[in-house]
């Protein structure tokens, strides 16, 4: 008997959260989010933020399906980016996501943006702004 093709669907975002830490408890496996925060500070650019998470909690999705995660500059230049695969056993599921940066570099103050697809569609951005520190 054929197996029966299984159908993909592509997930939404319940969370899009940057933040310094990501803690996990290895009983319970619940994440603990640390130092959320919406704006990086220097005392000079370029400068490099030395870590970073962006945690997702995603829902609704079916199957195995890649992602790609960007960081895009206030002149729309990708910073950063990278890429993997996301699993849902069933659409009901919620699947967390946690994706560590190490050394991002930020040229310009302005907004930036993490941009999120999935399965080759847009799912979630969050964005955030990077500044320079007041001096006294």
């Amino acid at each position: 008997m054929p197996r029966k093709a299984r159908k993909i669907l592509r997930p939404t975002a319940l969370a899009m959260v940057i933040c310094d830490a990501v803690l996990r408890d290895e009983s319970s496996k619940k994440p603990t989010l640390v130092g959320l925060f919406n704006q990086v500070t220097a005392p000079v650019l370029p400068a490099m933020h030395p870590r970073m998470h962006v945690f997702l909690s995603l829902t609704n999705g079916l199957g195995r399906q890649p992602f790609l995660l960007q960081c895009k500059a206030p002149d729309n230049r990708t910073v950063f980016e990278t890429r993997g695969e996301v699993e849902f056993g069933r659409p009901v599921d919620v699947e967390d996501l946690n994706i560590e940066l190490r050394g991002l570099v930020f040229e310009q103050q302005g907004t930036y943006l993490f941009r999120f697809s999935c399965g080759g569609e847009f799912v979630a951005s969050r964005g955030f702004t990077v500044a320079l520190e007041d001096k006294p």
